[in-house]
């Protein structure tokens, strides 16, 4: 009897574990886009924590968009669920985002900036690639790659 009651111990132990693993990453990144008239690049620090219903992004650094200049410093949390799994694609259910005193960029060009424009629904791309790499953007593609810790 008490081997069964360890063995189910075990597997709900390695259960609740792997239903909260989670994925933590930090990368330097930059990003030039030129769409019709509008110029935009952005360069700075993104930390990722990634985990099976949250995605927990902190983003710093410096963005230009059409010659004016600004500072983005925010932490964004984000509650998703699966839209399309075969294409990496998550609904955004929820996003709730803390500013930094520093941060001067409004919330439409930042969250251009993270997830495009698009659907009414927000669709984030999410790809963990051999277990070490996460790939993260909006719908259309990935535009930022960060490696496990």
């Amino acid at each position: 009897m008490p081997t069964v009651f360890v063995i189910i111990i075990l597997i709900v132990s390695t259960a609740l574990y792997a239903r909260h693993s989670t994925f933590s990453c930090i990368s330097q990144f930059s990003i030039v886009r030129n769409i019709n008239t509008v110029n935009t690049r952005s360069e700075g620090l993104v930390f990722v924590d990634l985990n099976d219903e949250d995605l927990l992004i902190n983003i710093d650094g410096l963005l230009t968009k059409n010659n004016k200049k600004y500072i983005i410093s925010r932490t964004l949390k984000v509650k998703y669920k699966t839209y399309n799994e075969r294409a990496n694609l998550y609904k955004i259910l929820h996003v709730r985002t803390t500013r930094d005193d520093s941060d001067n960029v409004n919330d439409e060009i930042a969250n251009d900036l993270l997830f495009g424009e698009g659907t009414n629904e927000k669709l984030i791309f999410i790809k963990k690639v051999n277990g070490d790499v996460i790939l993260f953007g909006n719908h259309t593609f990935p535009q930022y790659g960060c490696k496990r810790r």
